[in-house]
């Protein structure tokens, strides 16, 4: 399970730097377009980390819904699946 919260780490820092430039940053390819807001995704790193910051790492135990730390750890990383880093063991889809 280490690897997948190293991973999570990593892409995280990587969207959090991406985003201060873009709060830095005067250029139009950096400005807020929609709701890809650089103040947004700053937030969603938050969340992210507090979410690598609070699964236990005991994966074998469910949650009140039934799914394991490592579940849940593995939808969060099912958005980076084009990733060369992503690792298809972390599939969530069957």
């Amino acid at each position: 399970m280490a690897d997948i919260i190293e991973f999570l780490e990593a892409r995280i820092a990587e969207e959090e730097a991406e985003a201060r430039r873009g709060l830095e940053s005067r250029d139009e390819v950096y400005g807020a377009v929609g709701w890809f807001d650089p103040a947004r995704v700053l937030a969603e790193c938050n969340a992210k980390r507090k979410i690598l910051d609070n699964v236990p790492l005991v994966t074998d135990i469910p949650t009140q819904t039934g799914a394991t730390s490592e579940y849940v750890l593995m939808c969060v990383a099912s958005v980076y699946m084009n990733h060369p880093d992503y690792q298809e063991g972390w599939s969530i889809d069957p």
